[in-house]
């Protein structure tokens, strides 16, 4: 006497079930190379164009008003530092 197999959801193997969604494959090196190559040159980017606002503020009157300019500088450093880390992250 033969047994026949039956649908059984609790049985991953069940002669029933075929997989619904493609398999994800991991990033590959030269994807992760890729991602890194381009993360450094948003980085050079940013400090030259830090570098160029550092001399704007110092050699330019701009540079002779008392006030704090920092904060401006600080929030505009962290919020290009949230836009590399996030392109780095969703491709």
């Amino acid at each position: 006497m033969t047994t026949r197999r039956i649908f059984d959801i609790y049985d991953l193997n069940s002669a029933f079930v075929e997989p619904t969604a493609p398999t994800q494959t991991a990033p590959t090196a030269a994807k992760r190379a890729a991602r890194l190559l381009r993360g450094a040159a948003y980085l050079a980017v940013l400090a030259g164009v830090l570098f160029l606002a550092a001399l704007l503020v110092t050699v330019t009157p701009l540079g002779a008003i008392d006030a704090d300019i920092t904060v401006p500088f600080v929030l505009l450093l962290l919020a290009t530092l949230a836009a590399i880390v996030w392109s780095m992250v969703r491709k």
